[in-house]
């Protein structure tokens, strides 16, 4: 399994990568409608890193990070090929964000994930942030979610899910 570390001025083969894995896994996997798949993607700009896993030539997997705030670090959009669900895949790709971003300072990364999802990150070392809306990454960045409100009742959309947030606190 080969591990690509993908940013802006990448080979646009590795942007392609990414989308087949994120087309198979959620669109086609999980019946989400590509336009909401692809419809909120932000620009690809100088701070853009995703990390993609090819096997024999083929897509397999792929994350995107980013820096929310000082010192947190999030990964998101994490797709597996159908082919390669449950082979190891995922645990690759996560480590492999991990390695990427703790080169920088990072103290905590975030995750805001599928609930059914939510027992594989757990078994990376990813705790559940009980109550919190997985929405409060966007409004605060810098991680602390020490005062956020944990009346958030999630319940299953249109497609059978609801999502969480999790946190891994990592060494300085």
């Amino acid at each position: 399994m080969e591990v690509y570390r993908v940013t802006k001025n990448s080979p646009e083969w590795l942007f392609k990568v990414y989308d087949y894995a994120r087309t198979d896994a959620f669109c086609f996997g999980q019946g989400i409608p590509v336009n909401f798949e692809y419809g909120h993607d932000e620009p690809i700009d100088d701070t853009y890193q995703a990390v993609v896993l090819v096997d024999e030539g083929k897509p397999v997997a792929g994350c995107k990070i980013t820096y929310p705030g000082k010192n947190v670090a999030r990964i998101a959009r994490v797709c597996v090929t159908r082919e390669y669900q449950h082979k190891g895949a995922g645990s690759i790709l996560i480590k492999e964000a991990e390695k990427w971003i703790l080169e920088g300072e990072v103290s905590k990364i975030v995750i805001n994930s599928q609930n059914r999802a939510q027992k594989f990150y757990e078994k990376l070392g990813y705790e559940l942030v009980p109550g919190v809306d997985p929405r409060i990454i966007e409004e605060r960045p810098d991680g602390d979610y020490s005062s956020a409100p944990r009346d958030y009742a999630p319940s299953n959309n249109k497609l059978g899910f609801f999502c969480v947030l999790l946190e891994k606190n990592v060494p300085a």
